[in-house]
This record gives structure tokens, C-alpha cells and sequence, in this order.
């Protein structure tokens, strides 16, 4: 198995199946998706039922899609990370949600960092729209100042954060080992220790390693987002050298600055960024990474349809070129 390529999709998309098959048409095989899709989801407080998720696997089967991963959002479980009154039933629907998914094959069970912006939400101040090359927008994230902000005093501490996180993980890990599913995890975004006066915990390289130690698994893995890894000053071919194996998922989204140096980021088109996708695609290959790359958020083409479509279909071509030109020099040894 190669390299392959996906894309999220958000719960509008399920009932347009026109639009499901387009991303088969340019060349996509594997969704990541949210079970806020699942009919039923929200209503039974972050739980999803049996038939809903498969009347979801029907619709995408019927465009011939794969689901590469079925996403949970840190919101659902909110008191579970802090230690708060209705956590065990929160924990218990993760349960409930990661085993429907076993039981339906799919091969990734994605689970949420806990974000600051669950507890207080700042994204107007975070984050704006600034116009790229030819006019298109791509998102703007100024966080130095919000960093710089000193704990409030209804934040949890980290300590706390860690326990919780921990409490998840240990109670969700056998369901996935039971049925050979992986779980990832994606860390925070932005990858700052604390953000408007509220600690992060899954920030840096070294967290990872730590959730991985205090979880002892093969099935305890990672969503290994390029964006967001560099965006935190670490070096990214550093850390897909150092985990490996351990990364089953991979967001391959490009960006321009780091928090460190710059207080901020712009997420660019993926060929004008820092980073050479290229170069990040073959540190990928040398590891033996055979999972799927996707595009996690969307840029704004001005003559593109509100779902991004056409930014999609750019997406795909450049990581197509990329993995086709990976395989040629392969061949070329």
C-alpha cells in the first residue's frame, strides 16, 4: 500500500451526493469525518447510534469513499476532561461511539486534544481572512498576544488537563485494541502551553511522547499535522524521524512563520509556504508511512463554490504531482 489521498469533510457534505461523487472525480478515495454527521448525534448528547452511522457509510459507499478516519470533537466531552460532574457518561458515549465504529471497520477512531477554546472561545481575535496571491483569502493566526495572556482564574491546571486526558484514553484504548482500530490524536491548534488564559497539554513533540508512555498501546497513535507542527517552532522531519510508526494520519497543510519568531501564522496555498510538501512527503516515504494525506481546512479560490471545491481539486493535483514524482525518483534509484 502507498501513500494515498483524502480529505475532511464537514456533516452538509453526507447529503449531496453530487458533491461526494465530484471528490471522487478528482481523484479522492478516503473522507475524514465528524459523527456530528450521524443522524441522532447531537440530539443524544455526543452519541451515535448504530444506523445512523451506516446510512453515513451507505452514502459514501454509494460514491465508492472509504472513511480513513471518524473524528470525535473535544466539546463532547468537555467535563470528562476537566473532571467535572457528567464525565462518566461522556466518557461512556466515546465508548459506545468508538466501538460502533470498530464494528464497522473503519480503521481510525479520532479523539480531540482538549482546546482552550472549549472552555473560552477567542477565534475572533485569533484568527482573520487576509487576500493571497490573485486575490484568493487564506486564514491569518495571530496568537503571541493571547499566549502572552495570564491564567484565569477558573482555568484548570495542567496537571488537571493531563489527568483527564489520561482518564479518556485509558477507558476508550481497549474498545480500539478489542476491535484493531487505531486512535489518533491531533494535539492543539494553535500548539501553545496556554492560550487565553487557558493551559494546553498536547502542544509539543514531548507531550506526544508522554501520552504515548502513559498509554501503552500500538494502537495509541497520531494525527501528525504538518501545519500545526510547524507552527509551534518544532522541526517537523525531526519529528516524523522520531515517531514513525506512530503516525497513522496526516493533515498536509502548508503555513508561512512560526509562533516562536513570528507571534503568528498565515495558512497558505500548499505549494507558496515554507515548507517543500515534497521533502515533507519523502520524510513521510522514509518512515514507511502508508496512510492518507488530507487537506484539514480550506482556503478561499474567488470563484469557487462555498463548499471549496475548486480548492480541493487544486489540493489534490499538487499532492498528486508530488506522490507521482515521490514514485518516479523511487524507481529511478
Amino acid at each position: 500500500m502507498t501513500i494515498r489521498i483524502g480529505t475532511r469533510i464537514s456533516k452538509d457534505w453526507i447529503d449531496r451526493p453530487d458533491d461526494l461523487r465530484f471528490l471522487k472525480q478528482i481523484g479522492i478515495d478516503y473522507v475524514d469525518i465528524f459523527l456530528d454527521m450521524v443522524t441522532g448525534f447531537d440530539d443524544a448528547g455526543g452519541r451515535a447510534s448504530k444506523e445512523g452511522l451506516d446510512d453515513v457509510l451507505e452514502k459514501l459507499d454509494k460514491a465508492d469513499l472509504k472513511v480513513e478516519r471518524a473524528n470525535t470533537s473535544g466539546p463532547d466531552y468537555i467535563n470528562a476532561f476537566l473532571g467535572r460532574e457528567g464525565g462518566d457518561i461522556e466518557i461512556e458515549n466515546l465508548q459506545i461511539n468508538a466501538e460502533l465504529c470498530g464494528e464497522a471497520g473503519v480503521p481510525l477512531f479520532g479523539i480531540q486534544c482538549f482546546q482552550a477554546s472549549t472552555l473560552h472561545p477567542f477565534h475572533d481575535q485569533l484568527h482573520s481572512w487576509v487576500t493571497g496571491r490573485g486575490g484568493y483569502e487564506h486564514h491569518h493566526m495571530r496568537v503571541r498576544e493571547l499566549a502572552a495572556m495570564p491564567l484565569r482564574d477558573d482555568a484548570p491546571t495542567h496537571d488537571q488537563v493531563w489527568e483527564g486526558t489520561l482518564n479518556i484514553y485509558r477507558n476508550v484504548m481497549p474498545i480500539a485494541e478489542q476491535f484493531g482500530m487505531d486512535i489518533g490524536m491531533h494535539g492543539n491548534d494553535p500548539p501553545v502551553p496556554k492560550i487565553n488564559g487557558v493551559p494546553q497539554v498536547l502542544y509539543n513533540f514531548d507531550a506526544f511522547d508522554r501520552l504515548f508512555s502513559e498509554v501503552p498501546s500500538e494502537k495509541n497513535r497520531m494525527t501528525f499535522c504538518v501545519g500545526t507542527r510547524y507552527e509551534s517552532g518544532e522541526d517537523i522531519f525531526e519529528g516524523i524521524r522520531r515517531f514513525g510508526n506512530k503516525i497513522c494520519h496526516v493533515h498536509f497543510r502548508n503555513v508561512k512563520g512560526t509562533i516562536p519568531v513570528n507571534g503568528e501564522y498565515q495558512e497558505v496555498m500548499p505549494d507558496e509556504g515554507d515548507l517543500n510538501m515534497f521533502e515533507v512527503a519523502k520524510a513521510l516515504d522514509d518512515v514507511g508511512y502508508e496512510g492518507v494525506l488530507d487537506y484539514d481546512h480550506l482556503n478561499r479560490i474567488s470563484t469557487d463554490s462555498p463548499q471549496g471545491r475548486e480548492y480541493m481539486a487544486y489540493c489534490v493535483g499538487h499532492t498528486r504531482g508530488i506522490l507521482q514524482s515521490l514514485e518516479a525518483m523511487k524507481k529511478a534509484r
